[in-house]
């Protein structure tokens, strides 16, 4: 008898990765696309004005000091 039959392949990891650099697909996570400038990350934004209408924004990210678009977060400065 094989032990394979009780593996998960698309588990929700035990920790909860940081919202800040990490989004969230369905039961699994994704690195959010990184942005080597801020300039960079604005004309995309410019781009796409139905994210811009949406409330996303641009923030340097703490966990690979990039560039990210997303929801502007209650605990930022």
């Amino acid at each position: 008898m094989s032990n394979n039959r009780h593996k998960y392949f698309n588990k929700v990891p035990p920790f909860k990765p940081d919202p800040e650099h990490y989004t969230r697909k369905q039961r699994s996570w994704k690195a959010k696309e990184a942005y080597e400038t801020e300039d960079d990350a604005w004309e995309f934004l410019q781009e796409n004005p139905k994210l811009k209408a949406q409330g996303y924004t641009v923030y340097r990210c703490r966990t690979c000091n990039k560039w990210h678009i997303g929801h502007r977060n209650n605990n930022d400065p």
